[in-house]
């Protein structure tokens, strides 16, 4: 704020500081996105992430001495209330992980399974994961040269993948794919029905609460009722999910035969079978194939293997540096033609690959004491380990003889498979491409979204307020009514909108959707005199607005 005297009076002038403007917004949008992954987040490290967000901002915008910013705890109380940040978990310093919900929750589970009499065949788990299909370690030398290189954002392609077995782990459900395109080109002539997987489409790739309630009819129920049917198991199934944001709370009561229960807050690292080395026992095995694959396609040539073929003593340094821009050639060929349909294909053979011993062990902590007939089961097989599966890939990625990947490490593996923080400078990336999908949607929503649609969900809004206002928990209602408020207040507004410019409509407007009635039959010539002016102007005001750009009502336009 600065404060500066003109004739005696005192003028107060407002200099908003714009770095930290935007950095709000990145760090809005950055809570969002853990949020929608059930990731809780503690105070250190918002605040840590929001000084290092500032200062990537700072860069962004070309000032070289920012203010400064601390992230105090004032800021950010401050910073929650100005951005209406209530459902988002922003806990003390050890948010991470609630261990003693973890603790609690196998008895609990153990009381369902003996109430129910769920049997290890009868116990599901879904988890979903997000996977860049087509990532590669950061030291290959198509990262490095990523701005060089045509369709670099590629590496960013994003599906999510529904993985669900059993605790048993006789049962592998057939993984559902989401996908930002209903008919991918890779698709073209094939019918998406009828795929090695559930094809599943949202706008981010991301699961929602209304698609879960799609995966629950079309993809969960069909498949484990015919799974009982082929095993003679009875169909009467407990689904355990976490409490992530897409899972829709309607899925509880959604099917008479199957009993959804979800796990504690901050317990899926703890506790989840899907999360213990499951997921990522199948993305290792994903990455292996992928290099594989990649190291057949960039020595198949007749002239790398004569190449390859030459002794060592009598290969010149000619023939190597040939061979290598050949393999240069050849790896940005497969980088460009390996498409999702190849990428879901192996990614099918990883999760058929699982073996039931792996699943057992996954699902040791959520079955921790249960009855010992359930623990003395027998596990043959041998488990594979999320190090060892590591280990496979990055032998894989060294035999690729295309420069960068003989240096891959086991942490550049984990790089791949894992869902890596997001830093700041790759959220300022991220911005703009972000911005324009916004406008975009917004654009597509204007198209599709009527004003009545928008009419009927505010009349749903008060329905809802009218049916939970009998509730005698005030508090509990209030929460309720403020959050609804709050997430209707876009909407309204639209509303709002549509209203105002259909009541600012311009003359020829008007005249267009309300045509003059023909005139009556009258002893006067003057109502059929005005008829005929009107309908005169509208034609001249055509014309004029047609012929030239300038204002309509100037004489030279009449």
């Amino acid at each position: 704020m600065k404060i500066t005297k003109s004739t005696g009076a005192s003028m107060i002038k407002y200099f908003h500081n714009q770095v930290l403007l935007k950095t709000e917004k990145l760090l809005v949008r950055y809570l969002v996105r853990q949020a929608r992954r059930n990731m809780a987040v503690d105070t250190r490290s918002v605040k840590d992430y929001a000084r290092e967000l500032y200062m990537a901002v700072a860069r962004k915008m070309g000032t070289s001495e920012p203010k400064p910013f601390t992230a105090s705890s004032g800021w950010l109380q401050r910073f929650k209330i100005r951005n209406k940040i209530t459902n988002i978990n922003i806990g003390g310093e050890e948010a991470s992980a609630d261990r003693a919900a973890a603790r609690e929750f196998p008895p609990f589970l153990r009381e369902i399974m003996e109430e129910g009499q769920y049997s290890d065949d009868q116990v599901f788990n879904m988890d979903e994961s997000g996977l860049f299909w087509k990532k590669l370690p950061s030291k290959s030398f198509v990262v490095k040269n990523a701005s060089r290189i045509r369709g670099r954002k590629m590496q960013k392609e994003r599906i999510t993948v529904l993985f669900t077995t059993n605790a048993s782990g006789t049962c592998k459900l057939k993984l559902s794919v989401i996908h930002t395109a209903r008919k991918p080109h890779a698709y073209k002539s094939m019918d998406m029905t009828k795929l090695n997987v559930h094809w599943l489409t949202a706008r981010k790739a991301w699961m929602f609460s209304t698609l879960s309630l799609s995966w629950f009819d079309d993809c969960f129920v069909p498949d484990v009722k015919k799974f009982c049917e082929q095993q003679n198991v009875p169909f009467n199934i407990l689904l355990l999910l976490d409490n992530a944001p897409g899972h829709s709370p309607l899925l509880l009561d959604r099917h008479p035969n199957v009993k959804v229960v979800f796990l504690p807050p901050n317990t899926t690292s703890l506790i989840q079978p899907m999360d213990q080395e499951l997921i990522c026992n199948v993305k290792a095995a994903f990455s292996t194939k992928k290099f594989q694959l990649l190291n057949d396609y960039t020595n198949t040539r007749e002239e790398l293997r004569d190449l390859s073929d030459t002794t060592t003593d009598s290969k010149s340094d000619e023939d190597e540096e040939q061979q290598l821009e050949q393999q240069k050639i050849l790896f940005k060929q497969f980088w460009r033609v390996f498409n999702i349909k190849k990428a879901v294909d192996i990614l099918v053979e990883s999760w058929d690959q699982l073996s039931i011993a792996t699943i057992r062990h996954a699902w040791r902590h959520v079955l921790h004491g249960i009855p010992g007939e359930r623990r003395s089961q027998s596990v043959t097989g041998e488990v594979q380990t999320v190090a060892v599966a590591v280990d496979l890939a990055r032998e894989a990625a060294q035999t690729v003889t295309v420069p960068g990947f003989s240096e891959t490490t086991n942490d550049d593996i984990l790089e791949v498979i894992r869902n890596p923080e997001v830093t700041a400078d790759e959220m300022l990336e991220e911005e703009h491409v972000s911005e324009e999908e916004e406008e975009g949607a917004a654009v597509s929503e204007e198209h599709n979204l009527s004003h009545s649609d928008i009419k009927g969900a505010m009349e749903c809004a008060e329905k809802m307020k009218s049916f939970l206002s009998r509730d005698n928990d005030d508090d509990r209602y209030e929460v309720f009514h403020n959050r609804l408020v709050q997430a209707m207040e876009p909407y309204i507004k639209v509303y709002h909108d549509n209203i105002n410019a259909s009541r600012q409509q311009s003359i020829t407007d008007f005249f267009t959707r309300n045509p003059p009635q023909p005139a009556q039959a009258s002893d006067s010539d003057s109502e059929v005199d005005f008829e005929g002016f009107v309908r005169e102007a509208l034609t001249t005001v055509s014309d004029s607005d047609d012929d030239s750009p300038s204002n309509g009502d100037s004489p030279e336009g009449q």
